[in-house]
C-alpha cells in the first residue's frame, strides 16, 4: 500500500534523503546559535509577509513592499510584549490570543491602512491597498498558525476556542528554507524587474503547494495510524496525529484511554505501517497537591486536556503531549518538548523550547533525521 503513496517515488525519496543528509551535517553549536537570533516561526511569517508585500505593492514601491509586508505579517505576534505583565502559564494563552483573532485583524488593518496613507500621502499606494496589505498579512499569519498544534484564537474575545489543524509543526525547515531562498533571490533582483516578480511568485507557489501537501500527508497518516491501532487491538479514543519537529515526513500519534495515552510514530518513508505503539501513564495523582493552583488550571486549558505528569529530581512537571517527545521514536521515556515545572520559584519562560534531554541536542537531532529516513 505504501508504494502507492506519492512521496514514496524513487526520485523524491532520493531528494529527501539528500536534503536530510545536508541538514544532519549541521552541528549542535550551529543550530543553537541560529536559534538565539530568531524563532523559526517568526522567520516564516516574515518571509511570507515579504512575499505578499511584493506581490501586492512591488510594482509601485519596489523593495519597500517587502518591508511593509513583513511588518504586516508579524503584527499578530506583538502579543509577546505582554509577557512581562503576566505569569508564565498565562503567557501561553495570551500568545495567539486576541491579536490572532479575525476581529483584531480587521480592525487593525483598517486603522493601519488609514495611518499609513496619512504618513505616506505622496505614495502611489492607495488607502485601500494599504488596508489590503495589512489584512492579507495578518490573515495569512492567523491561517498558518492555525495549522500547528499550538492553537490560534480566531474567535477571541467572543470564544476562547483555539483552532488547531495539526498539519505542520511550529517550525518546519522544508516549508521555510525553500521559501526563504526564493525571497532572498527576489530581493537581490532589481526593483520592478521581471526576475524579481518571477522568483517571488515561485516562492508563493511552492509554499502554498507544500501547505496543501501537509493536509494530504495528514489524511494518509491518519489512515495508517488508525489501521495500526485496530490491528493491535488497542482500545483508545480520540486519535490525534501531528508532525514531529522541523519536518512533515515523520508523524506522531497519540490516543487516550482510561489511564493515559498510546503513542506511535510513522514516517512517510517507512516501508511498512508496522507502528510500535507504547503507553504513557497520565499520572493524574501527581496533580492533587496543585488542584487549586491557578497556574495548573491555565495549563489544563492551554493543553486542551492533553497532558501527563512526570517527576524529575523531586520536582513535578506538567507535560503538554501535543508537542510530542524529542526522541520518542527511539525511547518511550524521552523528555517531552513542552515541560512545565510546578513550583512557584521555577523559571518556565522557555517551557516550550527546552526539555530535560538525556542526550545532547545534536544527538537528538541526528536521531530525528535517521528516523525520518524510514525503517
Amino acid at each position: 500500500m505504501n508504494s502507492l503513496y506519492p512521496l514514496q517515488s524513487n526520485a523524491l525519496s532520493v531528494l529527501l534523503l539528500r536534503v536530510l543528509k545536508i541538514i544532519s551535517i549541521l552541528n549542535q553549536t550551529t543550530i543553537l546559535s541560529l536559534s538565539k537570533f530568531f524563532r523559526m516561526d517568526s522567520l516564516t511569517h516574515i518571509v511570507l509577509g515579504a512575499a505578499i508585500g511584493e506581490a501586492l505593492l512591488g510594482k509601485k514601491i519596489g523593495r519597500k513592499a517587502m518591508l511593509w509586508g513583513a511588518l504586516a505579517d508579524t503584527i499578530p505576534d506583538f502579543d509577546v510584549f505582554a509577557s512581562p505583565c503576566v505569569t508564565n502559564a498565562h503567557q501561553l494563552l495570551v500568545h495567539r490570543g486576541i491579536t490572532h483573532s479575525f476581529l483584531f485583524a480587521i480592525v487593525a488593518s483598517v486603522l493601519l491602512g488609514y495611518l499609513f496613507k496619512r504618513i505616506f500621502s505622496k505614495s502611489e499606494v492607495t488607502r485601500k491597498e494599504w488596508i489590503l496589505l495589512f489584512l492579507l498579512g495578518m490573515f495569512t499569519h492567523l491561517t498558518i498558525d492555525s495549522f500547528t498544534c499550538y492553537g490560534t484564537g480566531w474567535f477571541e474575545p467572543f470564544s476562547s476556542f483555539r483552532v488547531a489543524f495539526n498539519t505542520i509543526f511550529v517550525a518546519d525547515l522544508f516549508y521555510t528554507v525553500p521559501f526563504l531562498i526564493c525571497i532572498i533571490i527576489a530581493l537581490s533582483a532589481k526593483n520592478f524587474s521581471e526576475r524579481r516578480r518571477r522568483w517571488n511568485k515561485f516562492g508563493l507557489i511552492i509554499s502554498t503547494v507544500y501547505i496543501l501537501l501537509t493536509f494530504v500527508n495528514k489524511l494518509y497518516v491518519n489512515h495508517q495510524m488508525h489501521d495500526a491501532l485496530t490491528k493491535q487491538n488497542i482500545e483508545a479514543n480520540d486519535l490525534v496525529t501531528t508532525p514531529t519537529p522541523l519536518n512533515n515526513i515523520l508523524w506522531a500519534a497519540y490516543a487516550a484511554d482510561k489511564t493515559g495515552y498510546w503513542f506511535g510514530y510513522y514516517s512517510l518513508l517507512d516501508k511498512t505501517n508496522n507502528i510500535n505503539y507504547y503507553h504513557v501513564n497520565k499520572k493524574e495523582e501527581l496533580l492533587k497537591p496543585f488542584e487549586n493552583d491557578n497556574e495548573v488550571k491555565l495549563l489544563k486549558q492551554f493543553s486542551k486536556g492533553y497532558y501527563c505528569m512526570s517527576t524529575h529530581d523531586s520536582a513535578v512537571y506538567f507535560n503538554d503531549i501535543r508537542f510530542g517527545q524529542l526522541g520518542g521514536w527511539d525511547s518511550p521515556d524521552s523528555a517531552f518538548v513542552f515541560s512545565y515545572k510546578l513550583r512557584k520559584d521555577a523559571d518556565n519562560s522557555t517551557a516550550l523550547n527546552r526539555s530535560r534531554f538525556k542526550t545532547s541536542f545534536g544527538e537528538a537531532f541526528s536521531s530525528l533525521v535517521n528516523r525520518i529516513k524510514g525503517k
